[in-house]
């Protein structure tokens, strides 16, 4: 082949390639359509309007990979998040009814499957109905992404960012990003706060710290110098300076538990047979958030980040992180600390 050949052919292939794009933009424009009309938004609306400039952003290859439908979910929901539009619960259950709907289309020959379908879908338009008013406004601004990706994980198996989550388990994956928002919410309120020059802690006096595996190991998950981690780890009351040992010394086992966070049932399976215990789901739910947070929970432990709250003496956050990772054995309660030394 010559060179005036190979160029009628690269150029044949862009022009395939410009065409293929302009079919697979004009089918989103109609799924966007779709879900407008449904809406009642109208194409003055900014939220219309900014989802149809999305359309030309979006590379072919996802083009290609997504289904129409949930990607025009996705470029709904990504517009409302830049304009700071607030969905109302009907909104979101037209959205999910309409995602439904497209998915059902593929599941009429997998009539096992409908039953466990049919009964995460209920829930969460009982959820949408009875709850969302009650909802605060940071759940209520997150809510549509968290739809997004369980509508993919119905479809598909997966979320919106391709990590895997088992479409048996969409209900729990449901519950489960719910509740950290409350938990994220907690975190930007204690995280924000900037520690003044007088709220520093001191040393405690006479501690050295001499485990040189544990400032290791904290420096290479944090990313921080050895220097920095003793100097940290010299103001620690005694309680947490134990619960970052216990939680550096598992830290293999904090890694495996991490990486199965998106599978509750098997989360549930591996942590009981380790435990040698039953535990409930809500209990296993804890647990998965605070291994999502593990390493948010260690630096704010170095950072004295976890102010106590005035009226209880505790912070709720940084209690609740703990009674998750005592959940699994990660970290040891206070009273098994006590009993062992007794022993």
């Amino acid at each position: 082949m010559d060179a005036g050949e190979r160029k009628s052919v690269d150029l044949g292939l862009k022009q395939d390639i410009r065409d293929d794009a302009s079919t697979l933009r004009e089918s989103l424009y109609d799924a966007l359509l779709h879900y407008f009309n449904n809406l009642k938004i109208s194409s003055d609306d900014p939220l219309f309007s900014t989802s149809m400039s999305y359309v030309e952003k979006i590379s072919v290859r996802e083009l290609q990979i997504q289904p129409k439908f949930l990607e025009a979910v996705r470029v709904i929901v990504q517009a409302a998040r830049e304009i700071g539009y607030i969905f109302d619960h009907s909104e979101l259950s037209d959205i999910l009814t309409i995602a439904v709907g497209e998915i059902r289309k593929d599941r009429r020959a997998e009539e096992k499957n409908l039953q466990t379908f049919d009964q995460v879908v209920f829930n969460i338009y009982k959820d949408l109905n009875e709850n969302y008013q009650g909802f605060n406004d940071f759940l209520k601004e997150s809510y549509p992404e968290i739809l997004v990706n369980v509508i993919s994980v119905i479809h598909s198996g997966k979320d919106a960012s391709g990590v895997r989550i088992d479409s048996y388990n969409a209900e729990a994956y449901y519950r489960t990003r719910k509740a950290q928002q409350d938990v994220a919410q907690s975190f930007n309120l204690d995280f924000s706060t900037k520690v003044e020059v007088s709220q520093v802690r001191k040393p405690v006096a006479g501690r050295v710290i001499s485990d040189q595996r544990l400032v290791d190991s904290l420096a290479q998950i944090t990313g921080r110098t050895t220097e920095s981690v003793r100097d940290a780890l010299q103001g620690l009351s005694e309680y947490d300076l134990n619960s970052i040992k216990d939680l550096c010394s598992n830290y293999n086992k904090l890694q495996k538990y991490y990486d199965i966070a998106g599978d509750e049932r098997e989360f549930k399976e591996i942590a009981e047979r380790e435990l040698g215990r039953k535990l409930l789901d809500s209990q296993v739910q804890h647990a998965i958030l605070s291994v999502r947070r593990s390493k948010i929970y260690i630096e704010n432990i170095l950072d004295d980040k976890f102010v106590p709250d005035k009226s209880h003496g505790i912070n709720h956050v940084k209690h609740n992180l703990e009674y998750g990772y005592q959940l699994i054995g990660i970290i040891q309660s206070k009273r098994k600390r006590k009993n062992r030394r007794a022993d």
